[in-house]
């Protein structure tokens, strides 16, 4: 491979699924990193409201670069397209198993960005506007009915939000290391 071959590398098919890939995980590794950082560092109804700002963009921007990687990853491998009953199938060959982890990252943003993110974030204001209305803390001593009604449904929701978004991760690396091998 010469010089000048490697230089454009990152510009073939193959350099844009890599870029790609790693722009997804940088994605998902600095999410995970500034959300713990402003966790600690911002009062909680402030970092509430942005994450209310940010969780949209970054799902959508999830979506698109697990949609992106799905279409180049099809383009590499079309037999993939083909009928259930054409080899190669998505269970039974290595391309297939790369598929399936790029549409478990994909379904797992999508589901996210549409649906789960936010109902998660009425929820989460629904809380606040309580704890107005209250002049207490979500966690405070003998919260009212509503506040623990609050309080559930904002715990599960957030925790089907966090389940989605580590499938989300654990599928972009699984990806990676099958794509190293």
């Amino acid at each position: 491979m010469t010089f000048f071959d490697s230089a454009l590398a990152p510009f073939t098919m193959k350099g844009f699924y890599l870029l790609t890939w790693g722009t997804s995980l940088g994605a998902n590794v600095w999410n995970s990193v500034a959300l713990l950082r402003s966790y600690k560092t911002l009062p909680r109804q402030i970092f509430g409201t942005l994450q209310a700002r940010l969780t949209p963009l970054y799902f959508s921007f999830q979506t698109l670069t697990t949609s992106t990687l799905l279409l180049t990853h099809l383009w590499f491998h079309p037999g993939l397209i083909s009928s259930p009953r054409v080899p190669p199938h998505w269970t039974s060959c290595e391309e297939g198993h790369q598929g399936l982890f790029i549409v478990g990252s994909l379904t797992a943003n999508l589901i996210n960005w549409i649906i789960v993110g936010p109902w998660t974030t009425s929820v989460m204001f629904e809380r606040h506007r309580l704890e107005r209305l209250e002049g207490k803390e979500y966690d405070a001593e003998n919260p009212s009915e509503a506040m623990t009604r609050v309080n559930k449904r904002f715990s599960t929701l957030h925790g089907i939000s966090s389940a989605l978004d580590f499938t989300a991760t654990a599928c972009i690396v699984g990806l990676g290391l099958f794509i190293s091998m």
